[in-house]
């Protein structure tokens, strides 16, 4: 496939767990993020699993965390 086709969309930049931790440096424990919330950040598109990978949507996962930090800080 030619990454340069205008009808072929660009794909999200998916990253694992530790890469997203890595580049991005999240303020959460992304562990504890996962056991806690993990339906939900699916739910999201913040993160998906593909066997046993949990890849990570970066700008999805913000979206995410700025959505729940508002919910709980009005709950």
């Amino acid at each position: 496939m030619n990454s340069e086709n205008p009808t072929q969309p660009a794909a999200p930049e998916l990253l694992s767990v530790a890469d997203f931790n890595d580049q991005h440096a999240p303020p959460v424990n992304m562990r504890w993020a996962l056991q806690q919330h993990y339906s939900e950040m699916v739910e999201a598109g913040a993160v998906l699993r593909f066997g046993r990978k949990i890849l990570v949507d970066p700008p999805r996962f913000w979206s995410w965390l700025r959505e729940r930090g508002q919910r709980d800080a009005f709950a």
